[in-house]
């Protein structure tokens, strides 16, 4: 049988359907499913963290490779059929949401990250980039991420300063590492079909976050097309020490925060940082 057709007998036979609410497209391309692994460079001693894994399509695939995988799946009868399908010891499903809340995953997956860790997914829509940006975020950060997400998501995120795309979640996600997209993938790669595009992400984490500043970054990027001195003034740093700032990292004070790289943003924060 095709992938499709056992994705819809798995769902007969547990009366089941896609549930939208839970942004539920299920890959059903063989190639698109290779090429994600691919990118994921699966090792046996590798720990993978699957969200979404909905009928198990991607999941079992993953367990061919590797010998420790937690899943997390928000959808009751999704999470039965797993529960009934795969009995593996290198499995184990968490019934519930990925993310906490906003600004944190799971509490289960943050257990689990204490150890060397990669996240590979066809993640839902709505909760792509919150999903990529606390995982970064994390004490312990995946070893590199490999996703299916919505096209414009991963533009956002791999955009460069001075674009119409740059912003704060680009900047967070570039300040510990490099993406890119592995390919495009039509609606037709998945069931149901989805009324965007969506890609293969794949991120390669090369440092530690620093403490503090993805929320620090939200909040200067509050205030993004102003220039850096009024943008500080605006978070609460004195006039002054806004324009010696500048002054100290060589940065012209009439250049607009949005118009600043990583690295720059990087030290504007370990500066401000030192003023605090």
């Amino acid at each position: 049988m095709s992938i499709k057709q056992t994705l819809l007998s798995d769902l007969k036979r547990m009366g089941l359907a896609p549930n939208h609410r839970f942004g539920q497209n299920f890959m059903i391309d063989e190639q698109a499913l290779n090429d994600l692994l691919e990118a994921a460079d699966l090792q046996s001693a590798d720990r993978i963290i699957e969200i979404g894994p909905g009928t198990g399509i991607l999941t079992k695939r993953i367990l061919d490779n590797v010998d420790e995988l937690m899943a997390v799946e928000i959808d009751q009868g999704m999470a039965r059929l797993l529960n009934e399908d795969i009995q593996q010891e290198s499995f184990r499903l968490v019934h519930g949401d990925a993310l906490a809340n906003k600004n944190n995953l799971h509490q289960e997956i943050e257990q689990f990250a204490q150890r060397p860790w990669k996240l590979v997914a066809n993640l839902p829509y709505d909760v792509s980039l919150p999903i990529i940006l606390n995982a970064l975020a994390l004490p312990l950060q995946p070893q590199c991420i490999v996703v299916t997400v919505q096209k414009e998501a991963a533009e956002r995120l791999c955009a460069s300063p001075k674009t119409k795309l740059w912003g704060a979640s680009a900047a967070v996600a570039q300040s510990v590492g490099e993406g890119r997209i592995v390919r495009n993938l039509n609606p037709e790669c998945f069931y149901p079909k989805p009324r965007v595009q969506s890609v293969i992400l794949q991120w390669q984490v090369q440092q530690p976050m620093l403490v503090g500043f993805s929320p620090w970054i939200r909040g200067l990027f509050a205030f993004r097309r102003k220039v850096i001195p009024r943008a500080l003034r605006d978070t609460g740093i004195h006039r002054d020490k806004a324009l010696a700032v500048c002054a100290s990292l060589g940065l012209d004070a009439g250049q607009r925060v949005e118009e600043l790289a990583v690295s720059d943003l990087q030290a504007l924060f370990h500066a401000v940082q030192a003023l605090e």
